[in-house]
């Protein structure tokens, strides 16, 4: 079975993984000294864990640059200090997204990571006035990175994680509203800060809606339909206990269910009733839970038909004209093979599959939703051994990995064992991959992903198109 089961040798021959040493990897020429200032620094050597820097000593730019002269690319903090290492990152964002000397797409991804942070902890409990403040000061760093690179929101969209769970939702919102109005004429760094705010703090009332109702995988009685109803009247009723706010950020938060033609929640607005940033915040928030796959939902649309379902629902629920305008934010920002939807999908489109390099993760990216089953892989001594089959939905994969949800944690650097008969009939059998992250979206859910030891060819990852893709997203993005 050795070739079988396969394991990377890092991993095999580390007895003392990262996330069991309850480490997490820090990319030391990305962030900024003082985020790792009072914090337990630790170096990696030969599959161990040592103490480089205590805390309460001195960690500087100097103590940085040795590292990095050693070819020490990544130091390691303990998670119990991961809050304070990334609120230090949030209060860094500007001078991070504005460093000529950090690449686009490392700026991107710790905008990304710090704000999913602030968004696990706004929902959390309810917000204070603190954390109505960072979630500002996060805002405005997604405007900077925005307004300093026009493909700036390509790149944010590619690494928005697509599963609809709260947290997640609410930094796509954030980023998709502040490119929307920035597209339509507005350029006021402060509105846009605002807007974006709204985005982080929309959906907050939820935390006064009971799990069981937000998380339930069946269909939504009445009564439980009205309950889920009352967050956004319990959201703005909290936030301005909390603190004044602005007019753009009630409309943001107050609004994003409301509809033209009186359809909407909680106050049935209509027409010019409903404020300009309520029915753009309205067609974000519609777009994004269109185009996120849950584990119980049966149907996913892909990007070209969430925008047409606007295009359907409008002037009668969406305004035409920030419509019209989302469309072309869309469409011009992100690779033409992204609108299309697969023919083996729910939708039924085309999909063209466009060039790809294996050596490099540049891929075309598959959401899907299909059932797999996924063993723990272990190795004692030499011996190999499968642990228990757990039955996940799988919802993306791409030449070098594969995305999955699931009820349970996974243990970054863990290997695993991937197999489903629908997958084996197109020749993607004996799967070994590595856990490469693990979500807690603390909502009973969490996003796993895992890098493949074997890269799939090209022709492999062509032939997912007859296993019921919902959508197709390119990350060979020109924009």
């Amino acid at each position: 079975m050795a070739e079988e089961v396969l394991v990377k040798e890092e991993a095999a021959g580390n007895p003392l993984l990262c996330s069991q040493a309850g480490l997490l990897p820090v990319p030391l020429r990305c962030v900024p000294v003082e985020s790792l200032t009072n914090l337990e620094i630790y170096l990696q050597t030969g599959g161990k864990y040592s103490l480089y820097n205590a805390k309460g000593l001195h960690f500087g730019l100097r103590d940085a640059e040795r590292l990095l002269e050693r070819k020490i690319e990544y130091v390691y903090i303990s998670v119990k200090d991961h809050q304070v290492y990334y609120e230090t990152m949030e209060k860094a964002l500007s001078r991070i997204v504005g460093d000529p000397n950090i690449q686009e797409e490392k700026k991107t991804e710790i905008l990304y990571a710090t704000a999913i942070e602030l968004s696990n902890q706004l929902l959390a409990g309810p917000p204070g006035k603190e954390e109505v403040k960072r979630a500002a000061n996060v805002a405005r760093a997604t405007v900077e990175l925005i307004m300093r690179n026009r493909t700036a929101f390509g790149g944010l969209y590619e690494i928005f994680n697509h599963d609809f769970y709260t947290a997640t939702h609410l930094v796509n919102v954030c980023g998709l509203s502040i490119s929307l109005a920035q597209k339509m004429g507005l350029y006021d760094v402060e509105i846009l800060q605002q807007i974006g705010t709204g985005g982080l703090l929309h959906d907050v009332g939820k935390v006064f809606v009971p799990n069981e109702i937000l998380n339930t995988t069946e269909r939504l009685t009445a009564e439980q339909f009205e309950t889920i109803k009352n967050h956004v009247l319990l959201g703005r009723q909290h936030l301005e206990k909390v603190m004044l706010l602005s007019p753009e950020i009630l409309a943001v938060v107050s609004e994003h269910h409301e509809r033209m033609d009186g359809s909407g929640y909680p106050k049935g607005l209509r027409n010019e009733e409903l404020s300009p940033l309520g029915r753009l915040a309205g067609i974000v928030d519609t777009f994004d839970a269109m185009t996120s796959v849950r584990p119980y939902r049966s149907r996913t649309f892909s990007v070209g038909e969430a925008l047409q379902e606007l295009e359907d629902q409008m002037p009668k629920k969406f305004d035409k004209e920030i419509v019209n305008a989302f469309t072309v934010l869309i469409e011009k920002s992100l690779p033409q093979n992204t609108m299309a939807n697969s023919p083996g999908g729910p939708g039924g489109g085309k999909v063209q599959i466009s060039a790809e390099t294996i050596s490099g993760a540049k891929c075309t990216q598959f959401y899907f939703r299909i059932p797999i089953t996924v063993r723990k892989l272990e190795k004692t001594g030499d011996k190999l051994s499968l642990g228990p089959a757990r039955k996940l939905t799988a919802h993306k994969i791409t030449c070098v990995r594969i995305g999955f949800l699931s009820d349970l944690p996974f243990l970054p650097d863990q290997n695993i064992y991937i197999t489903n008969q629908q997958l084996e009939a197109i020749g993607m059998n004996k799967l070994i991959a590595t856990i490469s992250r693990c979500i807690n979206h603390r909502d009973g859910w969490y996003t796993v992903e895992a890098e493949f030891i074997h890269p799939l060819s090209i022709e492999i990852i062509d032939k997912l198109k007859t296993i019921t893709a919902v959508r197709e997203v390119s990350l060979l993005a020109e924009n």
